[in-house]
């Protein structure tokens, strides 16, 4: 497993300290000018990029947090579980990080401490023909919902994910159009074909104080679990710049309950 991990970040990094000028496709110089003066006029440019989602619920974006920026984030899921995510932006288009699950830590249940993951996110393209690709390696949702179970042992599922993303603004704010694919790599007995999914993402956001976001997740390319496909709803507040806060409903068509999750994410630069 330790081998995986170093594998894949140090492949990433290489590809980051390598072409970290070369390798985004992004406009012209004379166009980011112009953009720049368009985004001064206003701040609600859907082009900023330091404003475009970085998350959406549990999927990614294809936008990464720039150099110097650090975010944390701690997530209270169903039965008492603690998600804690933190990130760092190593350049304008690469940033690691960890994760971590502590399933039943609140409440009467056992608590159980599960293994950490290496977090990190690539961004390949960035706005070229308003398209953006990112690709990385992360765990694939809260819970439940993220476990591969064996022989009654439940492990968090991690592994690669590529994003596609369309920016758009309808209220004001810098918001994305989600398309990603999701390859399990970890724990070795879940790589296979058949356990990959896709996943859909949309946002609608007001300037920089609140935002909606619907998610569409786990459609197993196998088409054989349909009743695995987790759809959810994310209202997220900002209050002040580095807070924010987010509640998630989802729904479990095989159980026929909604989760709830509640979020709370601070960030800062250094």
């Amino acid at each position: 497993m330790k081998r995986v991990l170093w594998f894949i970040f140090l492949v990433l990094f290489g590809i980051s300290i390598s072409f970290a000028d070369e390798f985004i496709i992004d406009e012209p110089e004379s166009t980011q000018s112009a953009q720049k003066s368009e985004e001064t006029k206003n701040s609600g440019n859907m082009r900023n990029y330091s404003r475009l989602m970085k998350k959406i619920g549990a999927i990614q974006t294809p936008e990464t947090f720039s150099k110097g920026e650090l975010f944390g984030e701690i997530v209270m899921y169903e039965e008492g579980g603690i998600n804690t995510r933190f990130v760092v932006g190593i350049f304008d288009i690469f940033e690691i990080g960890f994760t971590e699950n502590f399933d039943a830590l609140i409440g009467s249940g056992n608590p159980v401490v599960n293994i950490p993951g290496a977090y990190m996110k690539l961004t390949i393209l960035r706005n070229f023909k308003s398209i953006y690709w990112a690709i990385g390696f992360d765990s694939f949702a809260y819970g439940k919902n993220g476990k591969y179970i064996s022989d009654d042992r439940s492990s968090t599922v991690y592994g690669i994910f590529t994003t596609l993303g369309w920016p758009y603004s309808f209220f004001g704010g810098s918001d994305f159009f989600i398309f990603g694919l999701r390859y399990p790599l970890l724990p070795v007995e879940a790589q296979n074909p058949t356990n990959s999914s896709i996943y859909f993402g949309l946002s609608f956001s007001a300037i920089d104080y609140f935002s909606l976001g619907l998610t569409l997740e786990n459609i197993y390319l196998s088409f054989d679990r349909s009743e695995r496909i987790l759809p959810s709803m994310i209202v997220t507040l900002k209050p002040v710049k580095e807070f924010s806060f987010s509640f998630v409903l989802q729904y479990e068509f095989y159980s026929q309950r909604i989760n709830r999750i509640l979020t709370v994410g601070y960030n800062t630069s250094f």
